[in-house]
């Protein structure tokens, strides 16, 4: 019994590594920043073991928000979601949805009424196992 739960926690603490990988093909969303007005911006950085690099930018286009995920790479791991954040540990936030992949230029809508100001973090968040893989802080 003791050996079940030891395998079982070790599995828990090592799931968001391989398990149910987000995919790895690079996305190019077709997004023309020269056509919207930039609000935010931030570099991304790695949690613990975790990478994620590229900048994180909030642009208004047409009226609507939009978060462009810029020469974006990012450690594999299995329900990575995009959170705009009050914090780094996702207390207050508003879940983007799940990451498109691990790498390239990949846009998310912010819904209508999001206060921005806010929310002064974009985090790639392992939903299942609550672990931070990046954060980016907005400026």
């Amino acid at each position: 019994m003791k050996k079940l739960m030891m395998l079982l926690v070790i599995g828990a603490a090592m799931s968001c590594d391989a398990d149910e990988a987000t995919p790895t093909n690079p996305v190019n969303d077709a997004f023309d920043e020269s056509m919207a007005t930039l609000l935010r911006e931030g570099t991304w950085m790695g949690s613990g073991s975790y990478t994620v690099s590229g900048v994180a930018q909030i642009y208004d286009h047409n009226g609507k928000k939009v978060l462009l995920l810029n020469n974006f790479s990012s450690s594999n791991g299995p329900d990575l979601r995009v959170y705009l954040s009050t914090t780094t540990g996702a207390a207050s936030f508003v879940n983007l949805g799940k990451l498109k992949s691990t790498n390239g230029k990949q846009t998310y809508s912010i819904p209508d009424g999001t206060d921005i100001d806010q929310f002064k973090f974009v985090l790639i968040w392992c939903q299942q196992f609550s672990v931070l893989f990046g954060k980016a802080e907005t400026m």
